[in-house]
């Protein structure tokens, strides 16, 4: 059997010859998508990190993660974090406000928090923090827990009581920017340069005082415009 691979027109570039006990074999191999034997089709597995973007082109999950890291690195560090840590571990931490202020026109926040959260959360591989979020069981019942005694004159109002529950020690709030530079480039383009900034601060509850914030900065590029001959 002769196969012809690389056909341009009517003229093959290569050619090869198959003997007859190579037949089924490459039946089954030019049927690579399907089982030979089977009826199923099969699945193609894609790696997230291969999209390299879940909010735009600016927030990638990579960055979300190694933001993450970054931050649980810098918080271990911390010697005021470290001082609560030996009263108490884990540090109960409630979910405060972030805000969003780069060019993504469509960023869905609960999408990032979600993912934030939980590589904060793995990245703390000794258990040393407590991430609270509004929405989950223990968090409501906390703050309308406060909210009750509070209103029975049983406890004064703290600043940040009405953001974290009874017991929480520290509110999360956090802040993505967006820094952008351009330069001309040989090739008559433009070399666009983006520094995505995610910022993380912890403030304590019965006082409002920041105990730490950290910044761990991205850098995004990409050539516009360019003209190639």
């Amino acid at each position: 059997m002769t196969v012809l691979l690389g056909a341009i027109g009517s003229r093959a570039r290569f050619k090869i010859t198959f003997r007859p006990r190579w037949l089924a074999f490459l039946a089954c191999f030019s049927l690579a998508t399907a089982s030979c034997g089977g009826g199923h089709s099969s699945r193609i597995l894609l790696d997230p990190d291969a999209f390299g973007s879940d909010q735009g082109t600016l927030v990638s999950i990579g960055d979300v993660r190694d933001a993450a890291e970054a931050m649980i690195q810098s918080m271990n560090l911390s010697s005021v974090l470290s001082r609560l840590r030996a009263e108490k571990k884990p540090l109960r931490i409630a979910v405060g406000n972030f805000k969003q202020r780069t060019s993504i026109t469509i960023f869905d926040k609960e999408i990032f928090l979600n993912r934030l959260l939980s590589n904060l959360t793995n990245a703390d591989t000794d258990g040393s923090y407590a991430f609270l979020r509004r929405g989950s069981g223990a968090l409501d019942e906390g703050v309308e827990k406060e909210r009750r005694l509070q209103e029975a004159g049983e406890v004064k109002a703290t600043p940040g009581a009405a953001a974290a529950p009874t017991g929480a020690e520290l509110v999360l709030n956090g802040e993505l920017r967006e820094i952008l530079y351009r330069e001309p480039t040989s090739k008559g383009g433009e070399l666009e340069k983006r520094i995505v900034q995610y910022t993380l601060a912890l403030d304590q509850v019965s006082d409002a005082r920041r105990l730490w914030q950290n910044s761990h900065e991205v850098v995004k590029e990409q050539i516009t415009g360019a003209v190639y001959r």
